[in-house]
């Protein structure tokens, strides 16, 4: 098997059609033998009958229901659990690829002998057919400190299985996978491509989308560098990339405060923001302990029963 396809679903029941077909209708990879692995993680809605439906007509599509809710991050590892691609594609279940976003991915895989191709996401109303190329593309030889100095956020790459099983891929004790799993293949990757191109497109925003909760974010983010920083404190303090990582879970200190409250500027979270920003402050361990519990008390957060 040579790719794999990586969906998780729940409640996608308007819009996993269209992501299905946006693979089924990938340009020039003939000669591969594909496989579509569709999670459904215990969708309410209609779902799961669709996605019966399109594998009695398609065997290349594999329906894999979960007997609870289990969450993006543990749902996309099942997925490459029962993958049998050389190479995964994970993919959102209401997103899309443009044509010939796969062979430009293993292209590029193969031209730098990379496990790991990066590409350019974009949310748009009208989605192009074709990848948008914006600029040449980039080898990285330090994919962690890429990752870490870059906003690599979203879905829209290439990686070997082998890499992802390597890396234990996403964080499962972080609710949703957008930032643990592109540091987590970058901190055990050799080397990296990002394509300065889009190849992944996201729908418009809907209610059953995960990031408009900008509370979820902030803690998802907190908490995701600071098991990342528990994890590999070893390499981060070898190459000196540790700082960064305060960074971001400074950063949610700060933006936790600054979109709930009036005048976020008067107040503890605003100056640990700007001591770090100005003289590269980072938290000792007595408050990452205090931070930590606060994202832990926040109500209305997804997190992992």
């Amino acid at each position: 098997m040579d790719i794999s396809y990586l969906i998780t679903i729940f409640n996608k029941e308007n819009e996993i059609q269209e992501t299905i077909y946006s693979i089924k209708n990938q340009q020039k990879i003939d000669s591969l033998n594909i496989e579509i692995v569709c999670i459904d993680d215990l969708s309410d809605d209609n779902s799961i009958h669709i996605l019966e439906n399109l594998q009695k007509k398609d065997p290349r599509i594999k329906v894999i229901k979960n007997d609870k809710n289990l969450g993006p991050s543990r749902s996309l590892n099942l997925a490459a659990k029962h993958a049998k691609g050389k190479y995964l594609i994970p993919i959102d279940g209401d997103d899309f690829l443009p044509v010939d976003a796969t062979r430009y991915l293993l292209d590029n895989a193969k031209k730098y002998n990379s496990e790991l191709v990066f590409g350019m996401s974009k949310r748009l109303f009208t989605i192009p057919e074709t990848v948008t190329y914006v600029s040449v593309e980039d080898f990285h030889d330090r994919p962690l400190e890429f990752v870490l100095k870059n906003p690599i956020v979203r879905m829209g790459y290439l990686v070997s299985k082998n890499l992802w099983m390597l890396a234990g891929g996403a964080d499962e004790k972080v609710f949703i996978q957008d930032m643990s799993l592109p540091l987590r293949l970058a901190a055990n990757a050799k080397s990296l491509v990002y394509l300065n191109s889009v190849i992944y497109y996201l729908r418009k925003t809907s209610d059953t989308n995960l990031s408009n909760n900008t509370d979820q974010q902030h803690h998802d983010r907190y908490i995701t560098y600071l098991n990342f920083l528990n994890s590999y404190e070893k390499e981060l303090s070898k190459f000196k990339l540790d700082s960064f990582v305060h960074s971001k879970m400074i950063s949610s200190i700060w933006k936790i405060k600054r979109d709930n409250y009036k005048f976020p500027i008067f107040s503890n979270n605003f100056v640990l923001y700007v001591a770090n920003k100005v003289f590269k402050y980072k938290l000792n361990k007595k408050q990452i302990i205090k931070w930590l519990k606060f994202f832990e008390n926040i109500e209305n957060i997804r997190r992992i029963n």
